[in-house]
């Protein structure tokens, strides 16, 4: 079947012709011609080899082997050209490997020039076919590993436009995969050498020149492909698990020839060294060490942080709660730096001290929530510090115990408007190199964007507590005027009286509507004390089932036996009786108003390991989620219609005055669960 290698050398050069001419691949259009031009020499030698005088069949398919693995690596050097990522290191190396095995191929006598017998249809080329027959495995792996990269990377238009030169090179390759890995299955002294895979290489060559003049037909010259990192770390995660799964196969079928053991070796040698695998992927120091090798050397140090930083951009913001915010910059920053430890911390209300906001790594659970003395000795920094530059600083005994406990090998200060909003600690790179430039230069532009965002949410919240002040305030003025009118229906009353004195009727209506006055006086009165600055002044260590018994006593007429309570030995907590059981009150009223006439009401108490609870829970109408996690606990929002929107949020300050919490779980048409949480003291 020698027309095959006629159509395919002739194809071969014309097509090599046209790259010359008219370059449409642009930079690759070269290199694809060290591809292209060694395939078509392999072709004619098998196709017009045996009409050369002295040229046994034997050495012209060592011949076409040899320009085989020429057209191996040039294909290499073309794909690494398509996908933007050439070095001319790894192309020396190559193109070195490559020259050594042809010099040795034809400098070594081969085994079948010396009588060695091979098999029909093989040719022994003895232990350099054997190594030439592995580089070749080698480099059809990498290539097609690089074809895929880049095809990931590519836009829809360069695929259009490319996908027939990648599949044509990667037909030629899949040929180059069969040869090869037909001569590894023999042993290494011989290098058998399946004469007829030289003709299957040839058949695919002209069927790759084919796609790829499709290809060239088809291109505009201007197809650009970008590889991201995450297409890179991808194909050399698979590339490498590849070549140590041939290898362990190898060896395995090597140590199978030694002797019989009592055990199947080869397959017991195959296991071990997938083990072996598996150990070394699921380790974080070697994967952070690839990486490392990877941004150094194929990159050329440009770290891919632009998607890290437009993800920053959409998930760091200021009207998420700090936590949230905190939770995904540390994210970030551990995917990024391939950091395991990692903390956000923000200045609260002291000035000098900061509050643990999230953390990652091996450090969560061994941080305080707070610690003082760490930003005084940051004032005048604005970059990230290393461990020298932070000793250089000198100041204090707390930043360096900061930095121990945190394990930073990195500490950014987080500054906006000159002010420190917060700081971030950055644990050391698991691959065991220090941070570069550009480490810290992407570091310092995060932390710009995570202050200000942080000084924002400040902001808003002290912008949203001075409206309230300002819009309780107000309602001061409202209460004033309604208490006024309270003064004129009781001054009006006490001026029929002496007229009416002897009518029962109207002696009846006058004391019903003294008491009901009254009760609104009392009610406004009341909704008044949060806001005097006055909240928690008696604490005194108390028994939260006896302030829930007193106020269930008082309300249990009213409810007529719904109230039920469910109560468990609690410990003491610093608290002002009076104040929770106008929470309770307020609780209770609220959800008898819920339930109508057929519900029930459960008060429960919990003690937890660092905190005790009181849960007031109703199977009544519910709230929809929208009202109460937006509207619930600000003031003058209430869904009850003659309801002042007060309660709830008069609430919220007295259990935030008690350094505790108020939280609330309610669907519509189920019912309503609130809970207290109140700290117990320190020592308990």
């Amino acid at each position: 079947m020698q027309w095959i290698e006629i159509v395919a050398f002739i194809l071969g050069l014309v097509l090599a012709g046209l790259l010359v001419v008219v370059p449409r691949f642009g930079p690759g259009s070269r290199q694809l011609l060290l591809m292209l031009l060694p395939a078509c020499a392999s072709a004619a030698v098998a196709a017009f080899g045996e009409r050369l005088p002295g040229v046994v069949p034997a050495d012209g398919v060592r011949l076409s082997f040899t320009l085989i693995l020429l057209s191996a690596v040039g294909g290499l050097l073309a794909v690494q050209a398509f996908s933007r990522r050439a070095r001319w290191l790894h192309g020396t190396l190559a193109l070195g490997l490559t020259g050594l095995l042809v010099a040795l191929l034809f400098a070594i006598e081969p085994p079948y020039a010396l009588g060695f017998e091979s098999p029909q249809g093989y040719l022994a080329l003895g232990p350099v076919g054997y190594a030439a027959a592995l580089f070749l495995l080698i480099v059809s792996v990498i290539v097609l590993a690089g074809l895929e990269q880049a095809l990931r990377g590519a836009s829809e238009t360069v695929r259009w436009e490319l996908k027939f030169l990648f599949l044509g090179i990667g037909a030629l390759y899949a040929a180059v995969i069969y040869l090869s890995s037909q001569t590894l299955l023999f042993p290494p002294s011989g290098g058998l050498l399946l004469a007829g895979s030289i003709g299957l290489f040839h058949c695919m060559f002209l069927v790759s020149c084919g796609f790829i003049l499709i290809a060239w037909r088809r291109g505009s010259g201007q197809s650009r492909i970008s590889v991201s990192h995450g297409a890179i770390y991808s194909s050399v995660t698979l590339l490498t698990v590849g070549v140590y799964l041939i290898a362990s196969a190898l060896i395995a079928r090597w140590a199978s020839r030694w002797g019989e053991v009592g055990l199947p070796l080869e397959a017991l040698i195959f296991l071990l060294s997938a083990v072996v695998l598996t150990a070394l992927i699921l380790g974080t120091g070697l994967r952070h060490k690839t990486r490392a090798w990877i941004r150094r050397n194929v990159f050329s140090g440009r770290y891919d942080y632009r998607h890290f930083w437009l993800e920053a951009t959409e998930r760091v913001r200021s009207i998420d709660p700090p936590p949230q915010t905190a939770a995904a910059l540390a994210d970030i920053v551990h995917r990024a730096l391939g950091a395991i430890d990692v903390s956000v911390w923000v200045r609260r209300w002291d000035p000098n001290r900061l509050e643990l906001l999230t953390a990652t790594g091996l450090i969560v659970g061994r941080l305080d929530k707070e610690v003082t003395g760490v930003v005084e000795p940051l004032q005048s920094v604005s970059e990230p510090l290393t461990l020298e530059e932070i000793r250089a600083l000198g100041d204090g005994a707390a930043l360096g115990e900061f930095v121990k406990t945190t394990r930073a090998a990195l500490l950014v200060p987080l500054v906006s408007s000159n002010r420190i909003a917060g700081v971030i600690t950055v644990g050391p790179d698991r691959s065991g190199r220090e941070y570069d430039g550009e480490a810290r230069e992407f570091l310092r532009a995060l932390s710009g964007h995570a202050a200000g965002e942080f000084h924002k949410s400040d902001l808003l919240a002290t912008l949203v507590a001075a409206k309230e002040d300002e819009a309780f305030r107000s309602f001061s003025t409202f209460l004033l005027h309604d208490l006024k009118n309270f003064a004129s229906t009781l001054s009006y009353i006490a001026q029929n009286a002496p007229k009416h004195q002897h009518n029962p009727e109207f002696q009846r209506d006058a004391f019903q509507s003294v008491y009901d006055t009254a009760e609104k006086m009392k009610r406004l009165c009341n909704s008044l004390k949060s806001f005097s600055g006055g909240l928690a002044a008696n604490k005194k260590p108390i028994d939260l089932s006896q302030v829930v018994r007193q106020v269930a006593d008082t309300l249990n007429t009213g409810l007529e036996k719904r109230l039920k309570l469910e109560l468990s030995p609690l410990s003491p907590v610093m608290a002002d009786a009076e104040e929770v059981g106008r929470v309770l009150q307020n609780l209770i009223l609220n959800a008898r108003e819920a339930i109508g006439e057929e519900g029930t009401v459960t008060v429960r108490t919990a003690d937890r390991e660092e905190q005790v609870e009181i849960a007031v829970a109703d199977n009544g109408r519910g709230m929809s989620r929208e009202f109460f996690e937006k509207e619930l606990f600000h003031p003058f929002r209430t869904t009850k219609s003659g309801g002042l929107g007060i309660g709830l949020f008069q609430s919220k300050k007295i259990m935030e005055a008690h350094r505790g919490s108020i939280r609330v779980e309610s669907a519509q048409g189920e019912g309503t669960t609130i809970t207290l949480s109140f700290p117990k003291p320190r020592g308990e």
